[in-house]
């Protein structure tokens, strides 16, 4: 039985999106559930052969599994079927060489998830605001959001 405490994620039909995110060309996105409340987003992420994110710290838990493809980052390689379990602090760049889509739960703290740190310096902070924003988004109401109303970008330093 479905109920308030209970839902079911069929994201069958639901539209990959492009991260828009600089450095993170290629990589896309699947905003499954943001629960405020709980302070947990559960995503998927597929990356295409040859991209890679940028660098970024965790202010939150990350559970990563790996449904298909291969992937890595500085602490190891993941293949189908395995996962990563990433504590908060954990700093490093994920890429996929061959492609791989995962499915990643994380677990944040007041809202706060991620910083990506760009080449230049520049930190985009990826919060609850952001991540709900894009929650069961079509790739046409993806177009239509305001990305810079929901990042907090922190210009290099001086």
């Amino acid at each position: 039985m479905i109920n308030e405490t209970m839902n079911i994620m069929r994201d069958g039909d639901q539209d990959y999106l492009p991260i828009p995110l600089p450095g993170a060309e290629g990589v896309f996105v699947k905003v499954l559930k943001a629960d405020e409340k709980m302070d947990r987003v559960v995503v998927k992420i597929k990356f295409n052969p040859g991209t890679r994110m940028p660098r970024h710290i965790h202010y939150c838990r990350a559970i990563a599994y790996t449904i298909s493809g291969n992937w890595e980052y500085d602490e190891g390689a993941f293949s189908a079927g395995e996962s990563a379990w990433e504590d908060e602090g954990n700093d490093h760049t994920p890429w996929s060489d061959e492609g791989a889509e995962l499915f990643i739960v994380f677990d944040g703290k007041n809202g706060r998830y991620l910083d990506n740190i760009l080449p230049d310096g520049t930190i985009v902070k990826l919060d609850m605001p952001f991540l709900k924003a894009f929650e069961g988004l079509s790739l046409a109401e993806a177009a239509q959001v305001d990305v810079h109303s929901l990042v907090e970008i922190i210009p290099p330093a001086a």
